[in-house]
């Protein structure tokens, strides 16, 4: 790490004090809004500058680089006159790293470490796959990719479990999915089941203030949370993948708000084993045709980013796939 990257650090922690201390007494709207977004661009410009592509950790820093602006902007900006503590105001950005939730789980905490390692397991399998087949953008390894990127959150689950057993089953951590194959909806795969730490960040930072300041109504507001989402990702494709525009993965999330906007308009709700069926057709349909994710995620990403306990010989092995798409890049 260069003296530059861990400057980057340092002035995120100054931006966050001096907007709480010198920036949201203010009362002029203008000042507020230009003294927290100019710094939090700046910063989020050089924080990921060199940083090494298709590095997994890379993707995490633009992350959260973009998740305290977000946050910050909506401290800051839209809710100065809320009572806010300091350590209430840190625990909102200490949230991200560790968002510790009261306990409502009605099940032994044996479940969450077999559940994790299912998932390392299933992710292995998959990761193994992925390094022997040549990538396409084709609906199977599209699919593959989806569930990937569902059984690589084994971490999540070991988190959930040591919270619980340290806290005796008071309180646990935000689970990243909520069993996202289940979505019946549109709205409720992005709302409920998939990144919900994500979600949350968009609904309480900006869904609710744009329609509380801006009198936008729900349909509008739902669009503005997945073009910021958009954006969000726009940035990551470029910056940690190297894609040469941020327009096909950014109009992507503007057709996940369409989507979840038409189910919201003409009450759309289908009954539970076709309306998951459509969900997941249009969820791969629109990845494909929008991101070519393995087109960004290829073996240069797969070969940097392996899963823990890769070649442990005790974990069971399961056999790989023998099915490879062919490699398909005119849609």
């Amino acid at each position: 790490m260069t003296v530059y990257s861990k400057l980057v650090p340092i002035g995120w922690l100054a931006h966050l004090g001096a907007s709480y201390y010198l920036v949201r007494p203010l009362r002029s709207l203008s000042y507020r809004t230009l003294l927290t977004i100019i710094p939090c661009a700046a910063l989020i410009y050089a924080g990921s500058q060199n940083l090494p592509q298709f590095h997994e950790s890379s993707v995490l820093i633009v992350s959260l680089y973009w998740m305290i602006s977000i946050r910050l902007i909506d401290l800051i900006v839209f809710s100065p006159e809320k009572p806010l503590s300091l350590p209430s105001y840190a625990g909102k950005f200490l949230w991200f790293v560790c968002p510790i939730v009261e306990c409502d789980l009605n099940y032994p905490i044996i479940f969450d470490v077999t559940s994790a390692g299912i998932k390392l397991v299933l992710a292995i399998w998959i990761y193994r796959w992925f390094l022997v087949c040549e990538s396409s953008n084709s609906y199977a390894q599209m699919g593959m990719l989806y569930l990937l990127i569902c059984t690589s959150m084994y971490a999540d689950d070991m988190q959930i479990a040591l919270v619980r057993l340290i806290t005796r089953d008071k309180y646990t951590t935000l689970s990243v999915n909520d069993f996202p194959f289940k979505s019946r909806s549109i709205r409720e795969f992005w709302g409920r089941r998939y990144n919900r730490i994500n979600s949350s960040l968009l609904k309480e930072s900006v869904f609710e203030p744009t329609r509380r300041l801006f009198s936008f109504s729900p349909t509008m507001a739902t669009l503005t949370s997945f073009a910021v989402n958009g954006l969000l990702h726009a940035h990551i494709a470029v910056a940690c993948f190297g894609a040469s525009s941020p327009l096909p993965i950014f109009t992507f999330f503007l057709a996940q708000g369409a989507a979840c906007c038409v189910e919201t308009i003409f009450s759309i709700k289908l009954p539970k084993p076709i309306g998951i069926v459509v969900t997941h057709m249009f969820l791969l349909f629109t990845a494909r045709v929008c991101i070519g994710l393995p087109n960004l995620a290829g073996s240069n990403y797969f070969s940097l980013n392996a899963p823990p306990l890769l070649n442990a010989k005790w974990l069971p092995q399961l056999r790989i796939p023998n099915f490879f798409p062919k490699i398909d890049y005119h849609i």
